[in-house]
């Protein structure tokens, strides 16, 4: 056999032995997830959610997170999976800060935060808070709003079953609440013929409408989650300004009666009033501030400008009754 040969032989069967050590090499193990990593498995799924009680929903495409399901009837909004974020200059475990540092303990998984309330939560104001809070690494945002909804017309949209039905589906840590704008009317009956019929004007009415604001905090609170209720923010309308007096002050009591480890009942008045009490409408508005027109013609609605500039304003709100520092993610 000549040399040529010969190196054909070796080269041949070393090939053979290295393809055959090749295919026996074991897989690398599955990379496990690290504590303060969201939760493993799929996000919910529009099937997975409860129905609406009336078939309908009310969404604001030019506003929605990605990952909101829009146009399917009872979808729940569905934030998009973020991977893990670290917290700038934190080297300790996950769920706690490093000793003496003075830093804030970091949640071992996301706060989850459950929004739910009428058409300031179904568009503008509701949507940009949720983008806000969903951008924050240690927070989940879910949304649920409801146009020309309230607790005064259960026949209508019958939130404390709703609400009932989100809690049970999302255990959220929080729940953000914007309710009320609509409720200076009638009390009707829940569907089934629960309740008292009340008319507006009726000295019974506060009373009433306490029955309800009570009904749906006690569908909403819990030993381990905490609820901010959003008053309603000053309206330029005289005749609806008037009604909505009345109703702050019911919502207002019945949050301060859960007590301050449980409850908290923010007042917008201030956020969009002049020193002079009449109604904020221009202000400056995002990180250049600029000043733009932040009401509606209606003086009830808020521009788009305007949503988010209360939604500036409410999102650190929200992160202190969490206990969170306002973590930017890394673009």
């Amino acid at each position: 056999m000549n040399a040529r040969a010969w190196r054909r032989l070796t080269l041949g069967a070393l090939g053979g032995l290295l393809l055959g050590a090749w295919a026996c090499k074991p897989e690398a193990p599955a990379q496990t997830a690290t504590a303060g990593s969201p939760k493993e498995g799929p996000a919910p799924s529009a099937e997975a959610a409860p129905p609406s009680s009336d078939g309908t929903e009310t969404a604001l495409a030019a506003t929605a997170p990605t990952g909101e399901t829009m146009g399917d009837p009872g979808a729940l909004e569905t934030p998009t999976e973020r991977a893990e974020v670290a917290v700038a200059g934190g080297s300790g475990d996950a769920g706690s800060g490093d000793a003496g540092s003075g830093d804030p303990a970091v949640p071992a998984e996301p706060f989850k935060v459950l929004m739910l309330g009428d058409s300031l939560m179904a568009t503008g104001i509701g949507a940009l808070l949720e983008k806000k809070l969903d951008a924050h690494p240690h927070v989940v945002a879910y949304r649920k709003g409801k146009s020309s909804s309230g607790l005064a017309r259960p026949d209508f949209y019958d939130w404390v079953d709703q609400a009932k039905r989100q809690v049970e589906f999302r255990d959220p840590d929080l729940v953000v609440v914007i309710l009320g704008g609509n409720d200076g009317q009638d009390l009707t009956r829940r569907p089934g013929g629960g309740g008292k019929h009340v008319t507006w004007k009726h000295e019974d009415w506060a009373d009433g409408y306490r029955e309800r604001v009570d009904a749906f905090l006690a569908e909403i609170t819990g030993p381990e989650r905490k609820v901010l209720w959003i008053g309603l923010p000053y309206m330029g309308l005289s005749s609806l300004e008037k009604k909505l007096v009345l109703i702050r002050g019911v919502q207002k009591e019945a949050v301060e009666a859960l007590g301050s480890e449980a409850g908290t009942y923010l007042d917008t008045v201030p956020l969009v009033t002049t020193e002079d009490g009449a109604m904020l409408t221009r202000a400056k508005v995002g990180p250049r501030g600029k000043e733009q027109t932040i009401r509606a013609e209606d003086k009830i609605h808020f521009t788009m400008a305007g949503s988010e500039f209360l939604a500036d304003l409410l999102y650190p709100r929200v992160l202190e009754v969490l206990a969170l520092p306002d973590v930017q993610p890394e673009p």
